[in-house]
């Protein structure tokens, strides 16, 4: 693949901006993804998803603000999906709450801040590897504290607190602003937001003196908006009724997240000109930002398994489904954020890759095809607990899979920035291209199985994960 097109598509992503789910630039991705693959020939299905769309318009700044005494007070990011105040926001008394479980009754009538900690914590504690010399080390995550605390909105609505601020320790300003997170939570129906920086510390003191604040998070819910995803397939010249599913997502807030579909048109353009002995099925979905739309478990893709298991279900008048590529975060470049010294930014060096394998034998594939930053790949296991990114829907089906699906600390931000190495992501394309040749060519009993996940198993890899984390601190104060 030529770096020319790949800069193009890059362009393309730039000018579109944040596209989070059910968007008009979203949409714009769709349907030029859809079109490119109809260029090929290829006959596109669509699926319309329904779901309500909460939204802040960026074109009004008005519309979200903070004002503490008198003081206008820098929102870093909004939490998506949290609530809405209204044009006229909401005036109450500060209340800061505090401790890993906080009391929201002490909240009522007022708005509530809490503090939260962007700690580092080892990866391992969620990402095993499947050679224990190569395991994950320590690292910080936005997305980690994010969910943690936003788990506790649901309780602060029950328990009258007005609105919630958030006050981000632990991470730059400039790291925190405009992160979409968190993004897996079901509407929440009170406002909140997080603060950063100096800003951070100003609001926690004036909590703690119980002054008065103005919140304004003027947000727009469109009731029964939709949003597409898109797949289409290749069939197979002789072993048809067997599949390959090639997937990733279309809606995201950066260059980065998500460029995958470059790699799924430049796929489907090689197989349509050479076509496999498995029918490959090359799979767009939407909803990733909005998973709890379109799903009750999983990832977004596991709304489209649900309703086409004639494609990858086996059994009676359906195909089954051999393996899996998952293509997402192509070309990552390494950002690191030194928040003591307010430093964020590139370090020249690629970002390491997560890289999953479903069983050792995709793992030994991995290890002979891929090849991108020079250095023996480090491949990582899926556990019932979790696996990062659009894979985990296959993981869970059964299908084995091996996917990409990098997480560096801007993957959720929607602030430009220059987060792809255009050689980079061409080599892991081509790395993508490899596998999918090798995987056609393999036996189904050369390509594996997948543990069956079970309930005791996730209770096991729960506990695991909890003596891990306990080993850091809690992301809340």
């Amino acid at each position: 693949m030529d770096h020319d097109t790949i800069r193009a598509e890059l362009m393309y992503l730039e000018s579109l901006g944040s596209r989070v789910s059910g968007s008009k630039t979203h949409d714009q991705l769709v349907e030029h993804v859809k079109q490119q693959w109809a260029g090929f020939g290829m006959r596109v299905h669509e699926d319309v998803l329904h779901f309500d769309r909460w939204s802040m318009p960026a074109e009004n700044p008005d519309r979200l603000r903070l004002k503490i005494d008198g003081r206008d007070v820098e929102i870093s990011s909004v939490f998506p999906y949290s609530g809405i105040t209204g044009p006229l926001g909401t005036e109450k008394q500060l209340y800061r709450l505090r401790g890993p479980i906080p009391r929201w009754t002490k909240a009522r009538g007022r708005i509530a801040v809490i503090e939260v900690r962007n700690r580092e914590f080892p990866f391992s504690a969620v990402v095993k590897t499947w050679d224990r010399a190569h395991a994950w080390g320590k690292t910080t995550m936005p997305l980690l504290p994010t969910t943690i605390a936003g788990l506790g909105l649901t309780r602060a609505r029950r328990a009258g607190v007005e609105a919630v601020i958030f006050a981000w320790r632990g991470i730059s300003p400039s790291n925190a602003k405009g992160q979409y997170l968190p993004f897996t939570l079901p509407y929440q129906d009170i406002p909140g937001v997080f603060v950063a920086g100096d800003e951070a510390g100003f609001v926690l003191d004036a909590a703690s003196r119980g002054r008065r604040a103005t919140l304004v998070l003027d947000a727009v819910i469109e009731r029964d908006s939709t949003m597409r995803t898109i797949w289409a397939a290749v069939e197979g010249n002789s072993a048809p009724y067997e599949t390959i599913l090639v997937v990733s997502h279309s809606d995201g807030t950066n260059i980065l997240e998500e460029n995958g579909h470059i790699g799924l048109v430049e796929l489907a353009r090689q197989v349509v000109a050479q076509p496999l002995a498995r029918t490959a099925v090359f799979l767009l979905t939407a909803g990733h930002l909005r998973i709890p739309a379109v799903t009750d478990h999983g990832q977004a893709t596991s709304r489209w398994l649900r309703d086409h298991p004639q494609w990858w279900a086996g059994g009676p008048g359906n195909r089954h489904a051999v393996a899996g590529l998952v293509i997402e975060h192509l070309g990552a470049r390494e950002y690191l954020d030194d928040p003591l010294k307010n430093n964020y930014g590139p370090t020249g060096n690629p970002e390491p890759e997560l890289l999953y394998a479903s069983n050792p034998q995709l793992t030994a594939l991995i290890e002979s095809e891929w090849r991108t930053t020079g250095q023996a790949p480090r491949v990582s296991a899926p556990n019932p607990l979790i696996q990062f990114g659009e894979g985990q829907s296959l993981y869970l089906k059964g299908i084995p899979n091996i996917a990409l699906v990098t997480v560096p600390q801007y993957l959720l931000s929607t602030e430009p920035g220059d987060y792809v190495d255009i050689a980079l992501l061409e080599r892991q394309i081509n790395s993508f291209a490899r596998l999918l040749q090798r995987v056609d060519a393999m036996s189904s009993k050369e390509i594996g199985t997948v543990k069956v996940v079970t309930p005791l198993a996730k209770a096991a890899a729960a506990l695991r994960a909890i003596g891990i984390l306990a080993c850091s601190s809690s992301p809340w104060r």
